[in-house]
């Protein structure tokens, strides 16, 4: 049964610097869960930009733990968090919530309330973290180009929940109908 709530990111920004972390930590999130691929570098990369390790560091400065979730194998999700000394969660199986719990092992003793989640897709980041109960934070793809054949499959099944969205929640899409302007 499809329930559009599932899909309803709690915001939108175009990228990762966009998202104000501050008043996030003020508002008791504590843990940042990150996808990789597209959220912060595109499928043809594979290590953070100087610019994503700056951002990193001046996230864990404010006081959040930062643990990578991705659906991709453990040899990338292993070398990208470990730029960083971070845990990371590698074939997660986004949407489902296999992923999920094996993040609540490693927060321990702290609740859904203290985590959020990035990432790129409303098929598989959104739906996986709103169906735990966790924030979902939705940012604009970094290259489609560059996609896996089965992240473009969701991307037109995820057309088809845009179009939903626009429908029922129109203060959402117009946050989203933002990416495709020229800044």
């Amino acid at each position: 049964m499809f329930k559009l709530k599932y899909y309803l990111p709690k915001d939108v920004f175009k990228t990762v610097f966009d998202i104000d972390y501050n008043k996030l930590y003020e508002a008791g999130k504590r843990i940042i869960l990150m996808d990789i691929d597209n959220t912060l570098i595109s499928y043809a990369e594979s290590a953070p930009t100087e610019e994503l390790l700056r951002l990193f560091y001046r996230i864990k400065q404010i006081g959040f733990e930062i643990i990578f979730i991705s659906n991709n194998h453990k040899q990338r999700v292993q070398k990208f968090a470990a730029t960083i000394d971070a845990k990371y969660i590698n074939n997660a199986m986004k949407p489902f919530k296999r992923g999920y719990r094996h993040v609540m092992k490693l927060v321990k003793p702290l609740g859904k309330d203290k985590i959020i989640s990035i990432g790129d897709q409303l098929i598989t980041d959104v739906l996986g973290a709103n169906r735990f109960g966790i924030d979902a934070y939705l940012v604009r793809p970094i290259e489609v180009h560059s996609e896996k054949w089965y992240t473009s499959l969701n991307r037109k099944i995820e057309a088809y929940v845009f179009k939903k969205i626009k429908r029922y929640y129109p203060e959402i899409y117009r946050k989203i109908e933002v990416w495709d302007e020229k800044v």
